[in-house]
């Protein structure tokens, strides 16, 4: 179940409805170079709850998607809000391709970066539930 759904949403980001926004999108632990290392986002996938149906094999699996946005710092928070809608558009109350909900966003500005002073980041969120079968 874990694997479907980090399929399902490793397929969004890389889906055309994504990628025409020219925003970056590495995992959280990426350690390798990024193609504009001054506006890209690091994806988190949090499963918090799993349930099993009590007269069936349904199970559900239920949390947050996490995604960190970084911009350049010194342009206000436009372009933030503007990755957030773009994130909007691909994950806001969907159904994915191996059973996953995604339902509405909310979003947590952090202000200029601890660790690179040049970008300023924002943390968006979307509740996600996955239903799957044993």
């Amino acid at each position: 179940m874990y694997e479907a759904l980090l399929n399902d949403i490793y397929e969004v980001m890389s889906s055309v409805a994504w990628t025409t926004f020219s925003i970056e999108v590495v995992p959280v632990d990426y350690n390798g170079k990024l193609s504009k290392p001054n506006e890209y986002c690091r994806l988190s996938v949090l499963p918090s709850e799993g349930k099993q149906e009590a007269f069936g094999n349904s199970t559900s699996l239920s949390g947050l998607i996490a995604v960190k946005i970084f911009v350049k710092a010194g342009e206000g928070q436009g372009r933030i809000m503007a990755v957030s809608d773009s994130l909007d558009t691909v994950f806001k109350n969907k159904k994915l391709t191996n059973g996953t909900w995604l339902g509405t966003s909310h979003l947590s500005m952090e202000g200029i970066d601890n660790d690179n002073p040049t970008l300023y980041s924002a943390s968006y969120f979307i509740n996600f539930t996955h239903y799957g079968e044993q």
